[in-house]
């Protein structure tokens, strides 16, 4: 538990608006689809980029905004969005609005846009071993000490594949 305590210490905090947004412009990465062949993967959304996304929407929405104004909002210039925006900037980003008015869905939200950073960063299977591990109540430390006898059996075990597949052609001369 004391481990689940420092994780939440290590996020940042979201006391603003601005903050929040900002969270989710550093975390929150364009799709491939969203990119062009050009731009660099892995790349953080522009103003420009959020707002075609809600202005491409607006047909369905009725919401319009300005690059602008969302470099307003992500500096704290302006603090008190419209509602519809807020919703807009929501959508744009794939998170439930609650995120930029409420704190425990603020928390969860940016909880899960962490596991799903270090989804990306990692092998999915790593991921989900330390989430079962978490669930049987090991704490970080013991997690790390089995992430890595695993990490040092895969070694053994490629190592002895190369070995053998080494023998193998040895053999065959």
């Amino acid at each position: 538990m004391v481990d689940d305590r420092h994780a939440e210490q290590e996020l940042p905090p979201l006391d603003t608006l601005a903050a929040r947004l900002e969270h989710l412009f550093d975390k929150i990465r364009p799709t491939p689809d969203e990119l062009s062949d050009s731009d660099e993967p892995g790349r953080k959304y522009t103003n420009k980029e959020i707002a075609d996304k809600i202005n491409e929407a607006a047909t369905d929405t009725g919401v319009t905004i300005s690059a602008a104004y969302i470099g307003e909002l992500r500096r704290g210039v302006a603090s008190d969005p419209r509602t519809s925006h807020v919703r807009a900037l929501a959508a744009a980003f794939g998170v439930n609005s609650g995120y930029f008015v409420d704190d425990a869905a603020a928390r969860r939200i940016q909880d899960q846009i962490t596991l799903l950073s270090e989804l990306r960063r990692m092998d999915v299977k790593q991921v989900a071993l330390r989430q079962v591990l978490a669930d049987n109540g090991l704490s970080a430390t013991d997690t790390q000490l089995i992430e890595q006898m695993v990490a040092r059996l895969r070694a053994v075990a490629e190592g002895a594949g190369t070995r053998t597949t080494s023998a193998a052609s040895d053999d065959r001369r």
